[in-house]
């Protein structure tokens, strides 16, 4: 099973799940714009978060 985004980052207390729903809010209005992105434009993660999510 993969695990998406959200779930990989509150799993390792990364993010909270309040954090989680409103990159989600942001990310309906706009969908061009993947998790992962907006997580790291509010600043909830880093480059490395990130990185080491999609070696996963």
């Amino acid at each position: 099973m993969i695990e998406k985004a959200g779930q990989y980052f509150i799993r390792l207390d990364i993010l909270s799940f309040e954090q989680a729903e409103e990159i989600l809010i942001i990310q309906q209005s706009s969908p061009e714009k993947k998790f992962g992105e907006i997580a790291m434009e509010l600043g909830y993660i880093s480059l490395e978060d990130l990185d080491d999510f999609l070696k996963k």
